[in-house]
């Protein structure tokens, strides 16, 4: 895979910014926090998305809505563009899966819309093996992060060989042995088990034996109950049919009494009404003649009475209101006092004045004079109207008692011809009280029998319930043992099985533990191999030195005469060479376990971390020599790596925006 383009929208610093990169060395350069590492993690994010371990909230650029990682890549003759777009929703950051695609020489290949499954096609693309972290591959055979380039040389040889037993996948043999035992352990336990089953052999026989001997018994049983309950059921049968007839001669009695009491206890109520009635009816009479020497004259005509007595009170308020206008026109006269009216202009004079007064006196006499008359004639009418009300109140009542006393004679004759009908009724009824206590007697002692037949019935199918349960669980038991038996016949022969896989296992074990020490070995020497031809490559068949690698993977040197050099005391240049070639010797080892093609691209991320001078300056010499990968991608703040750059970008940052320029 080689990267051809790299656009960022929104991205970190990263407003608006597209690279292209070629073949060769492309170096950026720039001060810290320029945004020169948000280039190398976009590349990371447009592959891999979140499986690369970076969160979308690291992606986006602050207070932006959306953005979007577009990478384009040549692999295997054709030009593939991923593009990965975000979104703000909220205080969330997601997908944006509108803003999502992957095209294969422009053309879009047709994907379901989740982030999983564009994964799944650039897995395919750079034929990327399955169940393992696309990642891991990614950054071992193509991605080197600061301080990687020297630190593998550097390791103590535990954690060396910890690391590359990862790239190797040696992990998967040391579970398999370790879930080997596991499996080893379930089948010792079984075999136990089996052991124990086939020792308990005679116990099981005679627990057998045992619920055989009690199935009989409960069968016998139930056996029992079943001619008890029988006897039982007949003699109920019997009984109820006795009590139903004796029940039915029974409640046809109490029907007649039932009938009589009513008859009698309607008469009684009757006459306790007529009691009362009788006592209102000579109440409503006193009333009467209480009331009869008070009526009088009820000719006196109350409404019209009535009506003259309350226009005259209108007639009294309506000239009290007039006195009460004339007095305030009155005043306001006065207050205009002589001169001229505010109204007419015209002229008031003393004399003016004095005559409207006059005129104002004359009509308020006047008016008086009429509401004294007014108030003469309600003081003649009002007794008049308080005597005729109480004449039309009388005479209303008595009218009122009238009605009410017809009414109770009417009830009180109705209730006495009621009484005298049911008197003759009651002689009809045929009813001998002594009859029906002598069957009351019968029907209950044949009751009790009854009652007495049923609970013996209930509690016989309640124990042959129980009794019959516990037969159907003895039975389950009886088959349950003949299964054990059975099975502990089958377990002999399973033993005999279980002792030859165990022992087939266990030497498995044990050779999958060797296994591990055989890949080594044979990576070993590949490495060596590969290790030895990067070295020469980088360092141009030079003669001063020769390389090799130690069984754990401890990088040494040679000097011309075969004397070993311990690479801490080699020059700054041929540290360099050497962890360079480690670095990618391993890449291409990693690569062929992972069965993918070398890497046609290197990203070092501040490779000179760690180095001192001298290494910095042997760096570019060393990166010019390396003929096997078309593009290295070199992210640094060292001034002295443009020198092995073929393409020069320099990355800055003006008002929070990453810019990027390409220097020639």
């Amino acid at each position: 895979m080689r990267i051809k383009r790299i656009k960022l929208h929104n991205i970190r610093s990263h407003a608006d910014t597209e690279i292209k990169l070629e073949k060769g060395i492309n170096v950026f350069t720039g001060r810290t926090g320029s945004g020169k590492s948000s280039i190398l993690l976009s590349i990371e994010y447009g592959l891999f998305g979140s499986e690369a371990g970076i969160k979308n909230d690291a992606i986006l650029k602050r207070g932006r809505q959306s953005g979007y990682v577009e990478l384009e890549f040549e692999e295997g003759g054709d030009i593939y563009t991923i593009r990965r777009g975000l979104k703000r929703k909220g205080k969330t950051i997601g997908l944006d899966i509108m803003n999502m695609g992957v095209w294969k020489n422009e053309k879009p290949i047709s994907i379901v819309g989740r982030a999983s499954d564009l994964n799944t096609i650039i897995y395919d693309i750079l034929n990327y093996p399955k169940g393992v972290k696309a990642k891991e591959i990614f950054e071992i055979t193509s991605y080197t992060k600061q301080d990687e380039i020297r630190s593998l040389i550097e390791l103590s040889p535990e954690k060396r060989q910890e690391y590359i037993d990862k790239i190797l996948q040696l992990s998967k043999y040391k579970t398999t042995w370790e879930n080997m035992k596991d499996v080893i352990s379930y089948f010792e336990l079984n075999l136990r088990e089996l052991k124990g089953k086939i020792e308990n052999a005679d116990i099981v026989k005679k627990e057998k034996e045992e619920i055989e001997k009690r199935v009989m018994s409960l069968r016998e049983i139930l056996k029992s109950i079943n001619e008890e309950l029988e006897k039982h059921r007949k003699d109920y049968l019997v009984i109820n049919e006795e009590t139903k007839k004796l029940e039915s001669k029974r409640n046809e009695l109490l029907e007649k009494r039932r009938s009589y009491d009513a008859t009698k206890g309607a008469i009684e109520r009757l006459k306790k009404e007529n009691a009362i009635l009788e006592k209102e009816i000579k109440k409503i009479e006193d009333e009467k003649n209480k009331i009869l020497p008070k009526i009088k004259d009820t000719n006196l005509n109350y409404e019209g009475l009535k009506e003259k007595e309350i226009n005259l009170k209108n007639l009294i308020q309506l000239n009290k209101k007039k006195i009460i206008n004339t007095n305030e026109e009155l005043s306001k006269l006065k207050k205009l006092g002589v001169g001229k009216c505010p109204v007419c202009r015209q002229p008031i004079t003393k004399e003016h004045l004095e005559n409207v007064e006059d005129e104002f006196q004359k009509l308020k006499d006047k008016i008086e004079n009429e509401i004294e008359s007014y108030e003469n004639e309600l003081n003649e009418i009002s007794p008049k109207v308080k005597a005729a009300l109480e004449a039309k109140e009388l005479n209303d009542r008595y009218k009122l008692l009238d009605e009410k006393l017809k009414m109770q004679n009417d009830r009180l004759t109705k209730n006495n011809e009621e009484i005298i009908d049911l008197n003759s009724r009651i002689t009809s009824f045929e009813f001998n009280s002594e009859k029906l206590d002598e069957i009351e007697d019968e029907y209950k002692s044949k009751k009790e029998v009854e009652t007495e037949l049923l609970s013996k019935i209930q509690t016989l199918s309640r124990e042959h319930a129980l009794r019959k349960e516990e037969l159907q669980e003895k039975a389950r038991e009886l088959m349950s043992k003949e299964n054990e038996i059975k099975d502990i016949e089958k377990s002999k022969e399973k033993v005999k099985r279980l002792d030859s896989a165990i022992t087939l296992l266990s030497r498995m074990r044990e050779d999958i533990r060797n296994i591990r020490n055989v890949v080594r070995r044979n990576f070993l020497e590949d490495f060596r191999q590969e290790f030895q031809k990067k070295f020469e490559e980088i360092r141009k068949y030079e003669e001063e030195y020769s390389v090799d690698i130690k069984d754990d993977y401890e990088p040494i040197a040679y000097d011309s005469n075969g004397e070993e050099v311990p690479i801490v005391s080699m020059s700054g240049g041929e540290k360099t060479s050497v962890a360079l070639a480690y670095r990618l010797a391993l890449a291409d080892i990693a690569a062929q376990i992972s069965d993918i093609k070398p890497s046609e691209m290197l990203i070092l991320d501040e490779p000179t971390t760690g180095f001192d001078q001298e290494d910095v300056k042997a760096l570019p010499e060393a990166l010019r020599n390396i003929k096997t990968i078309p593009q290295i991608i070199i992210v640094t703040h060292e001034e002295e790596l443009k020198n092995a750059a073929d393409f020069k970008f320099e990355v800055s940052k003006e008002m929070g925006k990453s810019k990027i320029k390409e220097i020639t």
